[in-house]
């Protein structure tokens, strides 16, 4: 029987669970066999694996388990010498940071101290070794209790190593998950600067040189610590979304999602599943998010295998990356904003790309905010790349793309007069092309200073948030009739569809030139010609010409 849960991410439970598992075990032979680096960060998006990774890491080390029978038929297991030097043959030291959030830093530090308390639980066994001393168990007791003073509850992990270290008389693997969860969440309030600190000291005092430790592995978001005052940071080697070794071991291959897809007995759903989820590219390889594709699968089990009418947001709904970085993103800069035109009609952008900025620095400059966007799974390299030392950019998929729509429109709410949106839509709908019209040179000198160059795309990106917001279901720049449509606009409660082909008339006296232009594009290139094919029973047709704040509009009949 077919079993997933999504929710679940902790490898030890999800294999007990007896859910389907695509297979990954290959990068603990890859890491401590063929790469081996003492301090290491894995860097992804939220939601790509790294916790089921870190688990499967603590649970096939940990010399506290027996976890042949968890192993058994995976593909670690058929490197027998590695099996027999590292599974369960070295002491563990496992902390989750993804729940330390708080609205102050008081309130950060408390579920942090509680965090250390849960591991020094985990290895109560302590207070008995006969190889501690009474002062270490005095100090063990206190961080139990979560009684210590905060700078020894800080350097904690730290403490605990030399415990275990003297304990097992084996050094210690540390492995910490999710370790700038705090790091964002305060990111923009006072707690920030307090918060960044103690992350900060307790990494640099496990990582730096330190005989009790024979590895220190980190996951996390955002490569946010680097050029830090600890020294101990200096050590730590990243792994990000760019580079390619690890590259297929965080989300889902092509491949992997095909098995996943016969195994479930949706193979038919390929197509779908390729087209709203898949895009990204991690160092060199293709990869779905694998939230996407579990949920995906879950959705269809509960609906008997119908799929979902509109593309559901799984990933972009639990993200608060979201809220903390694309918002408010929109009107910050010039270039925020006709990046996001270029992006919303499927255009790629070259931009310069720094992979280590702290999460307080996302806003301070244009390539800033991209990395950041990168970074978190918002954009993904694009397939072929320019020139040296930058990245062509673009928007992974349709999922993604419905996210930038949304923050468009959320722009356009609070800057634009809704009264004044409406009646242009409703003209649309009743072949009103003169009220359209007006309604639209009225729009477009409000926006003019949020409005920062005036392109094509910068006209799509208005009406774009505009129907969006409206609740539509907007299409841009995809195949239609004999070419590609510039917006096609449905209504699907009343089956009815507009479609929108825009033109940029450099020169005032060319607006007539390009408004001709987009009718007879519409024409040439039957782009309705899908709409009348799914049934659609009223379609409007309009050319749209644009120059500074004016317009022409013309419905074809």
């Amino acid at each position: 029987m077919f079993k997933i849960d999504p929710a679940q991410d902790s490898f030890d439970c999800y294999i007990k669970e007896k859910n389907y598992y695509v297979d990954k075990t290959e990068i603990i032979y890859e890491y401590l066999e063929e790469s081996f680096e003492s301090k290491i960060m894995f860097t992804r998006p939220r939601r790509f694996g790294k916790t089921m990774i870190m688990t499967m890491f603590r649970d096939f080390l940990d010399n506290t388990q027996k976890s042949e029978e968890l192993f058994k038929g995976l593909k670690i297991m058929e490197h027998k010498d590695l099996v027999n030097q590292y599974m369960n043959k070295y002491p563990v030291l496992f902390l989750s940071l993804k729940d330390v959030k708080g609205s102050s830093f008081e309130d950060i530090y408390d579920l942090f101290r509680n965090k250390v308390c849960e591991v020094y639980r985990d290895h109560a066994y302590l207070l008995s070794s006969e190889y501690l001393d009474d002062d270490d168990k005095e100090m063990f007791s206190e961080l139990k209790k979560g009684e210590a003073s905060k700078s020894t509850t800080i350097l904690g992990v730290s403490f605990l190593c030399e415990m275990l270290k003297k304990h097992w008389d084996k050094q210690v693997f540390v492995i910490i998950d999710e370790y700038d969860v705090p790091m964002a969440n305060a990111v923009g309030t006072p707690a920030y600067e307090d918060v960044l600190d103690m992350i900060q000291k307790m990494l640099s005092s496990v990582c730096k040189t330190n005989s009790n430790v024979k590895a220190v592995m980190i996951s996390g978001c955002l490569y946010t610590i680097k050029n830090s005052s600890y020294t101990g940071l200096n050590n730590i080697r990243p792994k990000t979304i760019l580079t390619n070794r690890y590259a297929m071991y965080f989300g889902f291959t092509d491949e992997e999602v095909k098995q996943i897809l016969t195994a479930a007995g949706y193979s038919g759903k390929y197509d779908e599943v390729k087209k709203t989820y898949d895009g990204y590219i991690f160092g060199n390889t293709h990869i779905y998010n694998p939230w996407d594709v579990m949920n995906y699968i879950a959705y269809l089990d509960d609906n008997g295998g119908i799929s979902p009418i509109e593309p559901q947001l799984f990933w972009a709904n639990t993200s608060e990356t979201r809220l903390n970085l694309i918002h408010g993103f929109l009107g910050r800069t010039a270039d925020a904003l006709e990046g996001f035109e270029k992006l919303l009609t499927g255009q790629q952008f070259v931009k310069v790309i720094n992979e280590n900025v702290p999460y307080h620095q996302l806003h301070d400059a244009g390539n800033n905010l991209w990395a950041g966007l990168l970074e978190t799974g918002y954009l993904t390299k694009a397939e072929k790349q320019g020139r040296s030392g930058t990245l062509t950019l673009c928007i992974p998929n349709i999922e993604v793309m419905e996210v930038f729509r949304q923050e468009v429109s959320n722009f356009f709410e609070k800057h634009v007069d809704i009264a004044s949106v409406n009646l242009f839509v409703d003209a649309l709908w009743n072949s009103n092309a003169k009220g359209s019209q007006d309604s639209l040179d009225l729009i477009l000198q409000a926006t003019v200073s949020y409005l920062h160059a005036y392109h094509e795309y910068t006209y799509h990106l208005v009406l774009d948030g505009f129907f969006t917001g409206k609740g539509y279901r907007t299409y841009s720049e995809i195949e239609a009739g004999f070419g590609r449509s510039d917006l096609i606009i449905k209504d699907l409660e009343r089956n009815r569809a507009l479609v929108l082909e825009l033109k940029h008339a450099e020169k005032e006296k060319d607006l007539q030139k390009g408004l001709k232009e987009a009718c007879d594009q519409i024409k040439a290139k039957k782009y309705e010609s899908n709409l009348v094919y799914d049934g659609y029973t009223e379609i409007h047709k309009y050319g749209m010409a644009f120059f500074d704040k004016q317009c022409l509009i013309k419905e074809l009949q």
